[in-house]
Order: structure tokens, then C-alpha cells, then sequence
């Protein structure tokens, strides 16, 4: 991986199974300081959807945490 101490990096998962279906989402601060958020899904959707709200939601977040 190319190391850009200057800008945060976001990782996403979605995953689904026969109850319910959630999301992960993990920040890396260009400082090094790391978040993490677990969600859960409150709608029928299936894997591919709960990687699709997986990356809207980390982007929301993102963008409340005022990374640019």
C-alpha cells in the first residue's frame, strides 16, 4: 500500500446473513488514530447492497467528522 500520512483512509464491509444484515467501517487518521463502526442494516438487502450502504455511510461519516 502507498503511505499518504496526509489523508485519512476508510475501509467498508457489508455483510449478510439469514437474520440481518450490517456494515463495518474503519477510519485511519493521516496522525495514525483509528475509528471503528459497526452497523446494522434495518432493511432486507442483499450482500451487495449491504456493501453499497456500507461505503454511503462511511462517506456520511466522513463527512461529519469534516474529513476532506
Amino acid at each position: 500500500p502507498v503511505d499518504h500520512p496526509e489523508h485519512w483512509t476508510m475501509y467498508f464491509n457489508g455483510s449478510l446473513n439469514l437474520d440481518s444484515a450490517g456494515a463495518g467501517i474503519y477510519f485511519i487518521s493521516p496522525s495514525g488514530d483509528k475509528l471503528c463502526y459497526v452497523l446494522r442494516i434495518h432493511f432486507q438487502a442483499s450482500n451487495n447492497a449491504a456493501e453499497y450502504e456500507a461505503a454511503l455511510r462511511g462517506l456520511r461519516i466522513a463527512i461529519q467528522l469534516g474529513v476532506k
